[in-house]
């Protein structure tokens, strides 16, 4: 692709990121007015109105494109050593983005803690596929199918994977989702590089959601017993800053530990599904930015 084709189609790129932005930015300010009337849609019908409105303009652009939104996303199958790797990274990369999650509670409230009322206003059951079924694979279709699979043609990987990583975190609209999914973003990228398809960051999307929405919702459980609610009991242990420097401190040395094992994992992914070898593709990309 020549560098002007490249430049259009990144703007072209910027343009439907926008207008993906925009719509998170209308559903959130119309959520919020619904909620000062008393009226809290369930997750369940939050989620589907949301990914139903953010899937349009992806879908809509590939179509001008001439492209098949689902093969963009690149689904085929995986080994089951690869899955079994997948599941591996997921828990080695968690000291990561509990050290970014940490740090911007320095700055800002625990966003999750604090909406878990809200979520689990109605049913449990349904407010978990939303965040654990639904999130996964619709967030992954768009920040990793099309986004990500899109910018890696127009820039190096490396910041094809950031920026996309940014995108990722900026959807979530606020500073403490925005650094941890930041963090996942640029892993879920890398994943799929190796791996060669978008269900790698499905299979890590879902776990990870999945077992933080298991661990908070039994965590709003023993607030409620003592009389209170998890919102308040996260910002009582943020109140206390040398548990959160602590905290920061000891997740921030194992994050670096994290960061080793997650390449070492990476690679043999790479190497099981017998994709470009990832030290190969990072010279290319070099060699792209200084030619």
């Amino acid at each position: 692709m020549e560098r002007a084709e490249k430049r259009s189609e990144l703007i072209k790129l910027i343009i439907v990121y926008a207008i993906e932005l925009l719509i998170m930015i209308g559903l959130e300010v119309g959520f919020n007015l619904l909620d000062k009337t008393n009226v809290n849609p369930p997750m369940i019908v939050k989620s589907i109105i949301i990914y139903g409105l953010l899937l349009i303009p992806v879908i809509v652009y590939s179509k001008k494109k001439g492209d098949s939104f689902l093969e963009v996303c690149k689904f085929k199958k995986i080994k089951v050593s690869t899955v079994l790797l997948t599941v591996l990274l997921t828990i080695v990369s968690c000291p990561m983005y509990i050290f970014a999650n940490l740090v911007s509670q320095l700055f800002v409230p625990n966003i999750m803690a604090q909406s878990m009322n809200q979520i689990l206003d109605g049913s449990a059951a349904l407010a978990l596929v939303a965040t654990t079924l639904f999130a996964p694979i619709c967030e992954e279709m768009i920040c990793r199918g099309f986004f990500q699979n899109r910018l890696k043609n127009v820039l190096p990987f490396m910041a094809s994977a950031i920026v996309s990583g940014i995108m990722f975190g900026a959807l979530h609209l606020n500073l403490n989702q925005f650094c941890y999914a930041f963090v996942l973003g640029v892993i879920f990228a890398y994943v799929n590089r190796a791996s060669g398809t978008v269900i790698t960051s499905m299979i890590m999307h879902f776990l990870i959601n999945f077992g933080n929405m298991l661990m908070l919702m039994a965590f709003s459980g023993i607030a409620a017993t003592q009389g209170g609610d998890l919102g308040q009991m996260a910002e009582t242990a943020r109140a206390n800053k040398q548990v959160m420097l602590s905290g920061i401190s000891v997740y921030g040395f194992l994050a670096i530990i994290a960061f080793f094992l997650c390449r070492l994992i990476i690679k043999a992914i790479a190497k099981r599904e017998q994709t470009i070898d990832i030290e190969q593709d990072e010279q290319l990309a070099v060699e792209t930015v200084e030619l």
